[in-house]
């Protein structure tokens, strides 16, 4: 999809093992937003959440032009969506958990603005160099920061699945924010733990050396069905040049929806 200044393209998929896909996204392209959602608790409850977290954020920001929408306004936006999923979990769950990460990204007035809650990854390919800008909400990076284990350690670690923080699973949920001024030609990668309990920040990094956001995304996708995609894997790369650059929009208003293989074992 096509906004000013961005292309951005999004890919998703229920993964090898998986039977269903509860994962969620949404490009907002008119509001410079775009979000990720990976849902959790058990069948069919984290399809819910994340698909909840999605719409929910979808229509406040489109309640809102461009030029009034802020950062609080986003903030507020998954605040509502995880009071919205207390409730739902209170009335057809039996209070049982139906939640979900999310990761976003916000551009207006020249900067960038990463928000967060969980382990939904947020990066920056800028000047061929790629950074993770989020920061997992998880218990192995809990340990790591107190000392107790490496991060070499921590690629293995039996708890590397376990979240501290996502919406709807406490009464308040605290979203992560991060700004920063933003470059023509900075390319970003929003993703679930799905591609990135896959590939590494290396893998990654070499996925998006093409031109174009299609074949990154469609690189990304394949290397992680290559590898056994044991969980839902989805990811929207957005790229930022005010010279536009035509081959990747002339790609996206051609090409139909893309389709994946599935690879069995």
């Amino acid at each position: 999809m096509i906004s000013k200044f961005c292309t951005s393209y999004a890919i998703t998929h229920r993964g090898v093992v998986r039977q269903l896909n509860e994962d969620a996204h949404v490009e907002i392209n008119s509001h410079n937003l775009w979000v990720v959602a990976d849902g959790m608790g058990g069948h069919e409850a984290g399809e819910v959440a994340s698909q909840l977290v999605v719409d929910v954020i979808r229509t406040k920001v489109q309640e809102l032009e461009l030029d009034v929408l802020s950062i609080s306004h986003i903030v507020g936006a998954i605040e509502e969506a995880n009071r919205q999923l207390s409730e739902y979990s209170a009335s057809y769950l039996d209070n049982k958990t139906a939640g979900s990460t999310v990761t976003a990204l916000f551009l207006k007035d020249g900067n960038y603005h990463i928000l967060w809650a969980g382990d939904s990854r947020a990066y920056l390919l800028r000047d061929g160099e790629l950074q993770q800008i989020s920061r997992d909400h998880s218990q192995v990076n809990d340990l790591i920061d107190e000392g107790v284990i490496s991060v070499e350690e921590a690629k293995n670690h039996p708890l590397s699945n376990v979240i501290t923080r996502a919406v709807g699973v406490m009464e308040n949920v605290k979203v992560d924010v991060i700004k920063d001024k933003i470059r023509t030609g900075d390319i970003f990668l929003l993703c679930s733990d799905g591609l990135t309990g896959e590939l590494s920040d290396d893998d990654i990094c070499m996925s998006l050396e093409p031109n174009s956001i299609i074949d990154s995304g469609m690189a990304l996708m394949h290397s992680s069905l290559v590898r056994g995609a044991r969980d839902n894997v989805t990811c929207i790369l957005i790229k930022y040049d005010e010279t536009k650059d035509n081959q990747d929009i002339n790609a996206i208003n051609n090409m139909d929806e893309a389709t994946i293989p599935l690879f069995t074992k």
